[in-house]
Formats: C-alpha cells, sequence, structure tokens
C-alpha cells in the first residue's frame, strides 16, 4: 500500500513538473537606425485582432459576440485600410488582464479560423493622427501582419529567401521604387508575430533594416 502511495505521488509530482507555465511573449521594441526603440507600455485593457477581408463585417461582429473575454458593451471600430489584406478590430476585454493571461487569450484567438492574428496593445500618451488632429480621448499603439526589410545587395536575395522559409514567413512584394525593400508578412503559422519577426531578421545581421508597421488606433 505504501508503494502504491509513493508511486501515485510521484506521478503527480511529474505531471507538475511538466505542466505548461503561463508565459508573457510580449515584445516593447523595435530596431530603428540600429537600436532599440521602445514601444511603450502594454495595454492590459485592449486587444487587436486582424481578419482577412474575405469576411464580411457582419461575420466579423457575429465571431466577436460569441468570445466572453471581450466587452461585449463595447462600441468597437472595424477599420479597413486601402488594399491591406485585414481587416483589423481593436477590441476592450471585459476586465484588466496580465501580460500571461493576453498571452494565453491571444493563444487561444488564433485556434479560429476567422483570426488571421491577434496581437498585444500598447499605451501612448499621443492620440492625434499624422496631421495632428485628435484621434478620440484614448488611443492605443499596435502592429499589423507586415513588417519591411532592406537588404544590402537586392541582386543577391539567398539570405531572404532562406529566412523566409526558416521562419514560414510570406514574401508580399519588392519595393518598385526602393528594390532593396521588401514587404514581408508574418501569419500565425510563421515563428512569431510581425514584430518578434521583425527583430529576428534584424538581429540575425543579414540586412541593414527590418521595422515592423506600428499603427495608432482611437479605443475611446
Amino acid at each position: 500500500m505504501k508503494n502504491l502511495i509513493w508511486i501515485l505521488m510521484a506521478f503527480t509530482l511529474l505531471f507538475a513538473s511538466c505542466k505548461k507555465k503561463e508565459s508573457c511573449e510580449f515584445v516593447n521594441f523595435k530596431y530603428y537606425n540600429g537600436t532599440q526603440y521602445d514601444l511603450g507600455t502594454l495595454q492590459n485593457n485592449y486587444i487587436l485582432i486582424g481578419v482577412d477581408t474575405i469576411y464580411s463585417d457582419n461575420q466579423i461582429r457575429n465571431f466577436i459576440s460569441t468570445i466572453n473575454y471581450f466587452d461585449q458593451n463595447y462600441t468597437y471600430t472595424i477599420h479597413t485600410m486601402g488594399l491591406y489584406k485585414f481587416k483589423e478590430v481593436p477590441l476592450r476585454l471585459n476586465s484588466s488582464k496580465t501580460c500571461e493571461q493576453i498571452t494565453q487569450i491571444i493563444s487561444e484567438l488564433e485556434q479560429n479560423k476567422i483570426v488571421a492574428y491577434a496581437h498585444y496593445t500598447m499605451q501612448t500618451n499621443d492620440c492625434q493622427n499624422a496631421i495632428w488632429e485628435e484621434m478620440g480621448n484614448l488611443c492605443i499603439n499596435s502592429y499589423g501582419s507586415s513588417f519591411y526589410v532592406k537588404v544590402f545587395d537586392e541582386s543577391n536575395l539567398t539570405d531572404l529567401n532562406q529566412k523566409i522559409t526558416e521562419t514560414n514567413i510570406e514574401l508580399v512584394n519588392q519595393n518598385e521604387f526602393m528594390p532593396k525593400w521588401f514587404e514581408l508578412r508574418a501569419t500565425k503559422n510563421s515563428n512569431g508575430d510581425a514584430l518578434k519577426m521583425a527583430n529576428y531578421f534584424y538581429e540575425s545581421g543579414l540586412f541593414e533594416y527590418s521595422e515592423p508597421g506600428i499603427s495608432k488606433y482611437p479605443v475611446e
């Protein structure tokens, strides 16, 4: 009987040690002119989702209504931006969440087919657009799926192609007027989101620049 108890205790301890710990995967910087540029503090009350433009606004709203950790009384805006492949929706959570909780929420959201990506958001005191007009009472910063890489030599793309394959990144296009610049896309099947991948590409030392697109959204 004692042996059985010890065996059960051993299995319990083994299970506890193997249980995945909650983690915080928020990245608060990008690289700008070769140095880390601080993107701000995590916004604990909001999250950003991206949805392919093949989905209608009604389909997006129906999906959001099924997610209980979103504030269902919040009036959100579905943003469509030119030729960009995704609609973006900043959403308020039903309560302030820790980074670990938001990381878990992002993971769960991306299990849904309709969600192309879900991203962290950052606090900002700046709620003006590019021409200094007030956008609202409260804004957040976040990032989409694209990031932009400048190669050293546009006639030799071996390193770029290898990194794209290694990280499961998509090549969107090469800039027609600045041929050293490429737009890449991180998906939920890539090795990380656009911010993480932009940093990873730069940290490899194989590229002159690698930056995500940071956007501002009014949320109140």
